[in-house]
């Protein structure tokens, strides 16, 4: 009934309900635009042509892999993220003609499990109702998953059943490995729900399956079939995180929903708590769906790649994106898609921009510093932009948190500067408050190349923002959606 298929080079095989299949490519300036190939310079979205990206980190490198339909690829390991999903690749597997995997290779996952590297995936015979999850192992070297070859290991079926099913997805909690995947509650195509089951190894499923989620909300019931689909757990303390695809995948509505489990049994359903839409279209994208998620190289930074469709309405044709992502205590928070042509920081590689110290801070769409008004002391003061006067009011001090985010502090009050009332909306105050740890108090300093650096809080993952881009003295700090425009733009000056 889907869908997808990811693109090793610049282009994708897009399968849809007939199976039938369409060469599409995508133009290598909508990739390319803005970005500059430097492990420093920015980058903007797309990063890459395809749909269901998944990214893993070994031996210090990114690595991806990826299907054309008829075979699986991994992509040479780099350093730099965004070059995960464009880099060089191998073709490490062709199944055999004439069996029930030889055709419509789908939504492959690469996973170093129990000391050998494995890839799940799923295919048919050209028919999609056959439609089943396998497993392919490689190689024992933990750094490099291109070290050996790949062999077709096993087909993956629940006890007690072998009904349709796609986007197979293994994870530990704890000492014990578990699956979920996306299937047909019975023989037909009239719905897909997610479903877990143990491993008593990386390719035997030693349990039934259990039903974690069907499409139950409105969010979720966009199209016929309905569809729940891609999952990917994450996992942090005693909390699992299913974060999954919901709607259907051709349309702009597709988005994606979190499954949580606090007590630790996975296995039943009345364990999971559902919220959503956590992902969804907004006016400049639509159809955001199938995430992995991968740590930042020196793991700092939490990052998410997914897929979107090109542009409304294109349903199939996709394209790669990623962001990074924040935790709200044990639950991930991914904000909104950041639009095409935004520039981002790439993934860090280790370092800080800024080194600790007392900075004046300048807007660039007015050449005036954050200023505490009057110099107060007082909580909740909402911070203004003001002309330059050389006082403590404008000045600001960083310290680095030790997680990828700094503290920043006024001189003259010794507060932090603060993300009002904890608000996840656009247009929030910027206010000053007394130190306490939070979120909301903590910033993501972006180098955007020629001096300048974007400000984004933790708590919500907004910007920093002169409210209108104004000049004026007076003009207030705000937060915003990440854009690149001069409002969001400052300049960071060391006055120590």
């Amino acid at each position: 009934m889907k869908k997808h298929l990811v693109a090793i080079s610049l282009f994708v095989t897009i399968l849809g309900q007939s199976c039938q299949k369409e060469i599409i490519t995508l133009d290598d300036e909508a990739i390319t635009t803005g970005q500059l190939k430097s492990s420093v310079a920015p980058f903007t979205n797309p990063v890459g042509a395809g749909a269901d990206p998944f990214v893993v980190k070994a031996g210090g490198q990114f690595w991806s892999c990826g299907s054309n339909g008829s075979g699986i690829y991994i992509h040479d390991g780099t350093t730099v993220l965004t070059d995960a999903i464009s880099n060089g690749d191998h073709l490490v597997y062709t199944p055999p003609p004439g069996t029930m995997y030889s055709k419509n290779l789908w939504a492959p996952e690469l996973h170093y499990l129990s000391g050998r590297w494995y890839i799940y995936f799923c295919a048919n015979d050209g028919n999609n109702d056959n439609h089943r999850m396998h497993v392919l192992e490689g190689g024992s070297d933990a750094n490099n998953p291109l070290n050996g070859n790949y062999y077709y290991k096993a087909k993956l079926t629940a006890t007690g059943n072998d009904n349709w099913g796609i986007d197979g997805h293994p994870f530990y909690f704890g000492s014990q490995l578990y699956y979920v995947w996306s299937g047909w509650p019975g023989p037909t195509n009239t719905t897909q729900y997610i479903y877990i089951a143990r491993m008593s190894n990386p390719y035997t499923l030693s349990s039934a399956r259990v039903e974690i989620s069907r499409p139950d909300f409105n969010w979720e019931r966009q199209g016929y079939p309905t569809v729940n689909e891609g999952p990917h757990a994450l996992v942090r303390g005693n909390t699992v995180n299913i974060i999954y695809s919901a709607s259907g995948s051709w349309l702009d509505e597709y988005c994606m929903g979190r499954l949580t489990c606090t007590n630790g049994n996975l296995m039943s359903k009345s364990s999971w708590t559902k919220t959503g839409p956590v992902l969804s279209k907004t006016g400049d994208v639509f159809g955001p769906g199938h995430a992995s998620f991968v740590k930042s190289i020196d793991n700092k930074q939490d990052w998410m790649v997914f897929h979107s469709a090109r542009y409304s309405g294109s349903g199939w044709d996709r394209i790669i994106r990623m962001q990074q992502f924040t935790w709200h205590g044990d639950v991930p928070y991914f904000g909104a898609p950041v639009a095409n042509g935004v520039l981002m920081a790439r993934a860090s590689n280790g370092g800080m921009p800024l080194a600790n110290g007392e900075y004046k801070i300048t807007a660039k769409c007015s050449n005036k510093c954050l200023d505490v008004p009057g110099a107060s002391t007082e909580n909740w003061k909402i911070i203004q932009q003001y002309t330059d006067n050389n006082s403590d009011a404008q000045r600001w001090i960083l310290t680095d948190m030790g997680d990828g985010y700094y503290r920043i502090i006024s001189k003259c009050s010794n507060k932090s500067l603060d993300n009002y009332m904890g608000y996840l909306n656009t247009g929030n105050s910027v206010i000053q408050y007394e130190d306490n740890g939070s979120n909301s108090q903590r910033w993501r300093i972006e180098n955007m190349g020629n001096g300048y650096y974007r400000v984004v809080n933790k708590h919500n993952l907004l910007t920093l923002d002169i409210d209108g881009g104004s000049t004026a003295d007076g003009a207030k700090l705000q937060q915003w959606y990440l854009h690149n425009e001069d409002a969001a733009m400052f300049k960071f000056e060391r006055t120590n």
